[in-house]
């Protein structure tokens, strides 16, 4: 069975979809309906079965699901749905004791540290190797952040695999970033 660390823009993005989520379509950054449909459309595959979630046992990616996510949002439905069928597999992540940083950081090799300037998203690489640590094969799943793509190669080489739902989008997202 496939696993994956969710970014939290997956669940926004859907959420904006679904006709019953509070979560407006003009609430995320994915202007293009058919690859807003696309997350949306994801998801509820995932929610059906199609898969496991995989997060840290400190709570800090459920936190941060909650922090961006109403209790009515359809991602927030979807991430209890994995809650009550047992469909979440939690790994312990190491974290920095740095008080000065805004948000907890988790520790990853330096390589990686020097790269991945998200300090937020330092959560979901260190759930993400942790899990493939412990051999269940695990992906970061993307709807719409592009420094995922800054990041591909160092993560490639850590056996970090980021699954990018709506490729074409967000690599025209990010073209048109570093072309500026």
């Amino acid at each position: 069975m496939s696993r994956h660390v969710v970014d939290t823009n997956v669940f926004i993005v859907a959420s904006g979809e679904h006709s019953e989520s509070p979560f407006s379509s003009e609430n995320h950054p994915v202007q293009d309906p058919d690859a807003a449909q696309k997350v949306f459309e994801w998801l509820m595959e995932f929610e059906a079965g199609n898969g496991r979630m995989v997060v840290d046992s400190d709570w800090e990616i459920l936190s941060e699901y909650q922090n961006k996510l109403t209790d009515q949002d359809y991602g927030q439905r979807v991430v209890f749905e994995k809650m009550s069928r047992g469909e979440i597999d939690y790994v312990d992540v190491e974290w920095i004791d740095d008080p000065s940083h805004p948000v907890k950081v988790a520790a990853l090799a330096e390589q990686l540290n020097t790269v991945i300037h998200d300090l937020a998203d330092t959560k979901i690489v260190a759930a993400c190797m942790k899990s493939n640590e412990e051999k269940k094969p695990c992906t970061i799943v993307n709807a719409c952040d592009t420094d995922w793509y800054d990041w591909q190669e160092i993560l490639e080489a850590a056996g970090v695999q980021v699954e990018q739902l709506i490729e074409e989008w967000s690599r025209q997202k990010w073209k048109e970033h570093h072309d500026r």
